[in-house]
């Protein structure tokens, strides 16, 4: 779902057939969030069960990865946001421990909770350099940092790249690498089944009409 209108004329193989009884206010989430998210922990992390996870922002796409880490058991589940609510929308969906990014002592406090060497995989949705710099910071030397924000055209980060030539991996996201009509079908069935939730993720509604205040 990557446009406005009411009728599109779009390619085969863009499209993904869904039961004719999922609700289309929800199916929406399957045009982006869900699969993006979803892929990430389990295509670009590989995420293994017991590993540590960090997330910075926790929004649609936050939630999502939070909900598909919990899946996969992944242990801690750290979420990191400006805003109070969304971190306790994010404890709802599987996160273990929630940290205002306004704290000045959240690097510490993550530390003790993932341990000092840092997280075995941080994904960073913010698309903020700054983010993005401490996310990569916080990473074990071991694991992954997977970026799905992207920054601002000139917009550029530092880090120290030497352990990118060992066992650290630093890499942006594509959509997760999300294959849509193989599995939107899966996560349609674990929906269904009660195994997740997207229950909440929908937080405001507007018509076509109203785009710009939407997008506001």
């Amino acid at each position: 779902m990557t446009t406005f209108n009411t009728h599109a004329v779009i390619s085969e193989n863009r499209l993904t057939v869904i039961p004719k009884n999922l609700d289309a206010r929800v199916a929406t989430l399957f045009g982006c969030a869900v699969t993006t998210a979803f892929g990430v922990v389990d295509n670009d992390a590989q995420l293994k069960i017991g590993q540590s996870v960090l997330i910075f922002g926790i929004g649609g796409v936050g939630l999502s990865i939070t909900q598909a880490a919990s899946m996969k058991s992944g242990y801690p589940i750290v979420g990191v946001d400006i805003t109070d609510k969304k971190l306790r929308m994010g404890k709802s969906f599987g996160l273990t421990h929630a940290l205002s990014a306004n704290s000045d002592d959240r690097q510490r406090r993550i530390l003790e909770i993932v341990g000092s060497a840092g997280a075995d995989v941080v994904i960073e949705t913010t698309g903020n350099s700054r983010v993005i710099e401490q996310a990569y910071e916080l990473t074990h030397p071991d694991g992954k940092t997977i970026l799905v924000g992207v920054p601002k055209k000139g917009d550029n980060i530092s880090i120290y790249s030497l352990p990118l030539h060992f066992n650290k991996v630093l890499t942006g996201s594509h959509g997760g690498d999300a294959i849509p009509d193989i599995e939107i079908p899966r996560y349609i069935r674990l929906m269904e089944s009660g195994k997740m939730t997207l229950d909440g993720l929908i937080t405001h509604e507007f018509g076509l009409d109203e785009i710009n205040d939407a997008l506001n």
